[in-house]
């Protein structure tokens, strides 16, 4: 099997993709979800359905998992929420996250970490040419920031996410999006990032 650098866990069993892959599902089924492994003409897909889970050869493996029903995307290292409204696509090989979370019209969230935290710059620092800083907020556990940009003539969002991981590290969950989706995908970022839980 390829490795890979998240599974998907929930609903009394795991899923462990091929590499390269995708995750999706439908509101309508939270108890079917869509594995899309490879890309092009090499494409291959199954539903998997956790009434009668069975492994599909080169697609996904299934295996025992939790029987809570919510879909949890574990690392090596932590575990977070599997959003609404966002697929799960695998990272390319080096690539320094484990995952992307897709949502409507190219909105996108990714984590980075766990990293040193003197690795991580004040998040007001990480604005980057061009954007502007809207809100800076910080709760107990989770310290977050708002930005605002254009990008070929559209308005943008980024926001990015600081939570502490335990050992003097942290993760960034980093998200971005059209100003038209902003608030769905802010309201999916803080949910993955308040969902964070370490794995032993």
């Amino acid at each position: 099997m390829s490795h890979v650098l998240a599974r998907l866990s929930g609903h009394g069993v795991t899923l462990v993709p091929w590499w390269p892959y995708g995750f999706e599902r439908s509101a309508d089924a939270p108890g079917v979800v869509t594995v899309i492994q490879g890309a092009g003409e090499a494409t291959r897909t199954a539903a998997v359905d956790v009434t009668d889970a069975r492994t599909v050869e080169h697609v996904v493996e299934v295996l025992p998992g939790p029987g809570e029903k919510v879909w949890r995307i574990e690392t090596l290292h932590y575990s977070v929420i599997w959003p609404d409204d966002f697929a799960i696509e695998s990272s390319p090989t080096g690539d320094s996250t484990p995952f992307y979370l897709w949502g409507p019209d190219e909105s996108l969230i990714y984590p980075q970490g766990p990293l040193a935290r003197d690795r991580i710059p004040p998040l007001v620092e990480l604005a980057g040419p061009g954007q502007t800083m809207l809100s800076q907020r910080q709760d107990p556990g989770l310290e977050s920031v708002d930005l605002a940009y254009r990008h070929e003539g559209e308005s943008w969002r980024q926001s990015h996410h600081l939570v502490p991981f335990g050992g003097g590290h942290a993760l960034v969950i980093t998200a971005q999006a059209l100003a038209a989706h902003a608030e769905l995908t802010w309201r999916a970022a803080q949910a993955v990032a308040r969902s964070v839980t370490a794995l032993l």
